[in-house]
């Protein structure tokens, strides 16, 4: 019993330190500028797809993304059947949860972090890959013709986790998961907060991702 005590208190402190790195805030840094000082000042994918172009946006998704990934499999492994628990998938959802409330509220950072959405996706990958995937690309499609990114965010994630709630209720799963699944998606709520003020008073910013080219002055 100590034992598993040890492996989910061990899983839950190395995902929250690792949510603790911002990959937007660290590429910014390489860049020699501050992703929170420009834009929204969120240092999030969005905020630098706004700011640095696609090519920046990209990579910082894919490394929150990676960021979600890790910790997942880590706690899935060391926390799952090798534990009292019979192959439970707590292991994961503890560290999914950790990373997220790292990433979220950061200790390195004054406690003052991303939104935790692109980590989501990793975490959603992790969950269902296939259902991540379609969810991304229904998602990626809105954004381009919608434009709000907020949304976006949650078309994202909310299909993978509402499938991955209802496979664990339909299998009798353990009610810690449960609980835990519904608090990832509470505190990536909870962190769009103003987004959801702004888009209830319509001045949510939009995201642009392809900007038409300017026509040449002049040209006959």
């Amino acid at each position: 019993m100590i034992v598993t005590v040890v492996k989910f208190a061990a899983v839950a402190l190395c995902s929250y330190l690792l949510g603790n790195f911002n990959a937007a805030i660290a590429i910014s840094k390489c860049k020699k500028n501050d992703i929170r000082k420009l834009g929204s000042g969120n240092p999030g994918t969005m905020n630098m797809f706004r700011n640095f172009g696609k090519a920046i946006g990209v990579l910082t998704l894919l490394l929150d993304a990676l960021k979600g990934v890790l910790p997942c499999l880590a706690g899935w492994f060391i926390c799952g059947k090798f534990c009292s628990l019979h192959g439970s998938k707590i292991g994961l959802y503890v560290g999914a949860l950790s990373v997220i409330v790292g990433h979220i509220f950061p200790v390195f950072y004054k406690f003052k972090g991303g939104k935790g959405i692109a980590s989501s996706v990793g975490i959603c990958l992790v969950l269902n890959w296939w259902v991540t995937l379609l969810s991304f690309t229904v998602g990626a499609l809105f954004l381009i013709f919608i434009k709000v990114g907020s949304i976006t965010s949650f078309i994202i994630i909310s299909i993978p986790i509402a499938l991955d709630a209802f496979s664990l209720s339909a299998q009798g799963g353990n009610t810690a998961c449960l609980i835990l699944l519904f608090c990832i998606f509470c505190m990536t709520l909870f962190a769009h907060t103003k987004n959801i003020v702004k888009l209830y008073g319509g001045t949510e910013r939009k995201v642009i991702l392809f900007k038409k080219k300017r026509k040449a002055q002049g040209a006959s």
